[in-house]
């Protein structure tokens, strides 16, 4: 029984491995019925170009899409010489320097991942637009080629004016004069606006250059003129005047400050007035206008007493003429109104930037100050008063001691030195200082932490009917000790020059003015080089008559203070930096003040004085025992070459004013040794006949020059600064 049981079992697995063939079966026919139903995508690749249109030299961005193939990054290439290139990778096209002549470029992309899947776009090549015209106009539309300090010409590149059609540049400028010369000489935007810089590149001509941005070498240029204008002053400045009232020949001066901009002024002065009756006015607010001209020379007046607008050309209480050496500098002088010829007041001064660092508060005078300052004596007679003094920013000033050293003392005229008491200061919230030196009071306008300007303002005494007038500088001494001069003080080339009056063997005073030079040893007080040029009353005497000068110097007695002799002359000092000091003569008989200063860029050649320059001279005429006051103020170009100096010079003597003076055909020679010294003679066309100005020259720098007029008598003394302009 058992033998069919297992007969049975193995029919039934026989039966299963059956069905699991057939299911086997078919699931394969399925299969290979499903694989016999689908089909392969091709691959594909297109091109394009943008733009399709390029100018000479300009680019255009080719790109390429391929689907399937395992990847979609192509090579590039263009075919033909000549057709311009293009990055294999990238695909950026660009055009050649010159159309083809089939200007209908071929462009290819390769697939990268199968070299025979290729395609092709074209490009068509133009000719660069040329530039015709470039016109610069004003801010009111009308084209110029003049533009004056920080003023804008708006440029254009044109291809075709008449119907307005432009071309696409790039703007660049240079010195028309010295592609070289990248300084000073403003600015232009992408969109071809020029500024004008403040004060006029070397040369006065900029060079504005359009290039055109499809095609480097499609270029045209235009030449603009800068000149001066009101914009080269503008923000705080401190200026002080000093001289001579024409109608009682007493001694005036007004020191203040302002702030300018856009042709108007407004500030704060005081004004002295020597003689009988003495006036002093202090705080005196003041509103102004001024006009700047093409070569730097201008108008400026003050409205005194009040706050209301006092527009150029209007009515004013004060005139004055003045010349532009920089946007931080002008000189000037009192003048006559527009409708009048002769002016109230004849005087000359500066005008000086003040430091953004100026603030209203005792800080401002800090640390040891040498001083300088001149005008007249209750006596009406010339004075100076030099010295210096310790402040210590915060109100107090020391007094001056031997022993222990500290710096404090004053000379009035030769009377020798005299110790300071200690005093105190104040600054107000109007920038304006007091302080009392000596029994004198003054009030001061700081310029910088540096430098203040100082203007006596006592009060006549009741006995009396007039009382002394002072001004002039202090200047800060740049040292970190406080008394730590010795002879190095002075080292090297060093130009000096003084002015006052001399009434040497008790002649009556005569105006006189001294200018020279020398060498310092900077190590024992002794110098070489020594020359001096004097001009007393029209009595000249030149150092090439009198020839080399002997001489010494002593330095620190006990701090900053100091003595020179120059041959016959003797001079008190008061060191400010290395070789630059405040002088006072000492010379018996002559009541005199001015500056020491180290000297840089010598010998003086033909060149030291080449391009534009601002003057100032002051001194006296012929008129009177002595002269009366003069002061004149100008402009002068100098191509360089010893000759053809010109220019134009406005002049106050004593009162009668002159405006538009033209200099022409002017000459100067430096001495042949290869001194710091020169002579110039000036052709000026002064009423009411033409005379020649004889100058000797000192260079002090190659951007200033002082002057002194060695005509003989009767043509009267006049002392001075050239400054360069550009």
């Amino acid at each position: 029984m058992s033998e069919p049981n297992f007969h049975l079992g193995r029919e039934k697995v026989r039966w299963e491995r059956f069905v699991f063939f057939f299911g086997l079966t078919a699931a394969l026919a399925i299969v290979s019925s499903c694989g016999s139903s689908t089909t392969t995508t091709a691959p594909t690749i297109t091109a394009t170009c943008t733009p399709t249109d390029v100018t000479v030299l300009g680019t255009s961005q080719c790109t390429a899409t391929v689907t399937n193939t395992s990847s979609t990054l192509v090579n590039w290439s263009v075919s033909g010489t000549g057709n311009g290139s293009i990055n294999t990778t990238s695909g950026l096209y660009t055009a050649p320097s010159a159309v083809p002549t089939n200007n209908v470029v071929t462009i290819t992309a390769t697939s990268q991942a199968q070299s025979t899947l290729t395609t092709t776009t074209s490009l068509t090549i133009e000719a660069a637009t040329a530039i015709t015209a470039v016109i610069c106009t004003d801010p009111s539309g009308n084209q110029v080629s003049v533009v004056s300090s920080n003023n804008t010409l708006a440029c254009t590149a044109f291809a075709s004016v008449t119907s307005g059609t432009t071309v696409p540049v790039n703007w660049s400028i240079a010195n028309a004069n010295n592609p070289k010369d990248t300084t000073n000489l403003g600015s232009i935007s992408a969109q071809g606006v020029y500024r004008a810089p403040l004060v006029p590149p070397a040369g006065q001509t900029v060079t504005i250059t359009a290039t055109s941005q499809a095609l480097a070498t499609e270029t045209m240029s235009v030449t603009a003129t800068v000149v001066f204008g009101n914009a080269v002053l503008s923000g705080p400045y401190v200026f002080s005047a000093s001289g001579r009232i024409p109608a009682s020949n007493a001694f005036w001066a007004r020191a203040g400050s302002f702030t300018a901009g856009g042709g108007a002024l407004s500030g704060i002065e005081d004004t002295n007035q020597g003689g009988s009756p003495n006036t002093v006015t202090t705080q005196r607010n003041f509103t102004g206008s001024y006009s700047i001209g093409p070569d730097g020379r201008g108008e400026m007046q003050f409205c005194e007493g009040t706050t209301s607008a006092c527009p150029q050309g209007g009515p004013a209480s004060a005139y004055f003429r003045i010349v532009v050496v920089s946007p931080n500098q002008a000189e000037i002088i009192e003048f006559s109104s527009p409708s009048a010829a002769s002016a109230n007041t004849t005087t000359g001064g500066e005008i000086l930037s003040q430091s953004p660092l100026v603030s209203p508060n005792s800080a401002n005078l800090s640390g040891t100050y040498s001083f300088i300052f001149s005008g007249a004596s209750n006596t009406a007679t010339e004075e100076s008063v030099a010295g210096e003094f310790l402040a210590n920013g915060f109100g107090a000033i020391s007094a001056g001691t031997t022993t222990p050293p500290v710096p404090g003392e004053m000379d009035i005229n030769a009377g020798g030195a005299v110790a300071l008491p200690a005093t105190t200061y104040s600054i107000s919230s109007n920038g304006r200082g007091t302080v009392t030196l000596n029994g004198l009071t003054f009030s001061f306008y700081p310029v910088s932490p540096s430098q203040a300007k100082f203007i006596e303002i006592d009060p006549v005494p009741p006995s009396v009917t007039t009382s002394s007038v002072l001004v002039g500088d202090a200047y800060k001494q740049q040292t970190s000790l406080t008394c730590g001069w010795g002879p190095t003080a002075l080292s090297g080339a060093t130009v000096f020059e003084t002015s006052g009056t001399n009434s040497t063997g008790g002649a009556p005073g005569v105006a006189i003015a001294d200018l020279g030079t020398f060498t310092a040893s900077g190590t024992t007080g002794a110098f070489t080089g020594a020359s001096l040029d004097e001009n007393s009353g029209g009595a000249v005497t030149l150092s090439t008559t009198t020839g080399p000068l002997s001489g010494n110097y002593t330095v620190g007695v006990p701090c900053g203070r100091g003595t020179l002799a120059v041959g016959s002359n003797t001079y008190v000092f008061y060191i400010i930096s290395t070789s630059n000091a405040v002088l006072q003569e000492t010379t018996s008989g002559i009541i005199a003040h001015g500056l020491l200063l180290p000297s840089t860029g010598g010998p003086f050649v033909d060149t030291s004085l080449t391009g534009s320059y601002a003057f100032r001279l002051a001194g006296t005429d012929a008129a009177g025992t002595g002269g009366n006051r003069e002061d004149l103020l100008g402009q002068l170009t100098s191509a360089g070459s010893g000759t053809g100096l010109a220019g134009t010079l406005d002049l106050n003597d004593f009162g009668a004013t002159q405006t538009g003076v033209a200099i022409a055909n002017g000459t100067y020679q430096p001495n042949p040794s290869g001194t710091l010294r020169a002579t110039v003679a000036l052709p000026v066309a002064i009423a009411p006949s033409a005379v020649t100005r004889n100058l000797v020259l000192y260079m002090v720098s190659p951007t200033l020059f002082y002057a002194l007029d060695v005509d003989p008598s009767p043509a009267g003394t006049a002392l001075g600064a050239i400054y360069n302009q550009f």
